[in-house]
């Protein structure tokens, strides 16, 4: 593979710090110490990480500034019941190890026509808006950022956030009883707020009924999931064509993951089924489609005719798509 002409770079381990009980910051640079390419607040990069039981594809926020081009910066957090790919960074990697990773993508963007940002974060939901609240903050853009933690001694970044951005900083502490009233907190705010939020499956599910319940406009929602949904019944995979192929997607891997173990090519970006890029034409299915996505609109999750392979599944049966 030509890593240039697929938007792949080799890069450098350059620096690694503990920043918090858990979760450690990588910073790499071009391996012939050449400039990186520019990205904007909300990017982020596609690590391919070879774990030895294959390559995993893992999506991490850059946290550092848009303006240094010579180097990135990404915080990871440790999960020794994830599927590798933090256990890798954080137990296998060391200064000088280089790594393949995809040129940065932005499918969480800061709207430069809203009045005013309110950023809300949870747990290492914060990684996005750590480049972002520094871009607005250097604009003088009116913005809030809000995190919510377990406890706000073992979380990241807190001192740093509170000295660069004193009262713009809110921190919703659970250990302290301080918890994040999303509903209010939404309520409260004035016409051309524009709202972002990342965090965990349950913190974008309470945010999405919280949008709901205040009518809150959806084109002033953006979000970013930093997990994506992965496990469930194994399942087959068709692909139509002269010579049909069929592939096998196993209970712990999302079907994007099995087609790329399988060589087979889908144009990707979020993997987290925000973005869309992976969309695949369904032409029958059996097992019924479980759809994670939030791209697919009714009438395409009515039909079936479309599934998003990196988060969406079939239950126990067989999908044959369009590749």
């Amino acid at each position: 593979m030509d890593l240039a002409d697929k938007g792949f770079l080799k890069l450098r381990l350059a620096g690694i710090e503990t920043v918090a009980e858990g979760v450690k910051s990588f910073f790499l640079e071009h391996a012939q110490g050449l400039d990186l390419p520019a990205f904007s607040p909300g990017s982020h990069l596609v690590l391919l990480l070879d774990t030895g039981g294959g390559i995993r594809r893992n999506a991490y926020s850059l946290t550092s500034d848009p303006d240094d081009r010579r180097r990135y910066g990404i915080s990871v957090q440790h999960q020794p019941d994830g599927r590798g790919g933090s256990r890798f960074l954080h137990e296998s990697l060391g200064v000088g190890d280089e790594l393949t990773v995809r040129r940065p993508l932005n499918s969480f963007p800061v709207d430069r026509l809203a009045r005013r940002h309110l950023l809300i974060a949870g747990g290492i939901g914060i990684t996005p808006f750590l480049s972002m609240a520094r871009e607005l903050d250097r604009l003088g853009e009116a913005f809030e950022l809000h995190h919510s933690v377990r406890s706000a001694g073992d979380a990241p970044f807190v001192a740093t956030l509170r000295a660069r951005y004193g009262a713009k900083l809110h921190l919703h502490d659970s250990a302290a009883g301080t918890r994040l009233d999303l509903s209010g907190l939404l309520a409260e705010q004035q016409a051309g707020t524009h709202v972002y939020v990342c965090g965990s499956p349950r913190m974008m599910d309470a945010a999405i009924e919280a949008i709901s319940s205040v009518g809150w406009p959806q084109s002033c929602f953006h979000s970013e999931r930093f997990k994506a949904a992965v496990g469930g019944a194994p399942f087959s995979v068709v692909l139509a064509g002269k010579e049909e192929r069929v592939i096998e997607v196993s209970s712990d891997q999302s079907m994007l993951e099995a087609l790329e173990d399988a060589g087979v090519e889908v144009d990707s970006m979020c993997r987290v089924g925000a973005c869309g890029k992976c969309r695949l034409k369904v032409q029958s299915c059996t097992g019924g489609i479980v759809h994670n996505d939030h791209v697919l609109d009714a009438t395409e999750l009515a039909e079936g005719t479309a599934i998003m392979p990196c988060v969406s599944r079939v239950l126990g049966g067989q999908v044959t798509v369009e590749a």
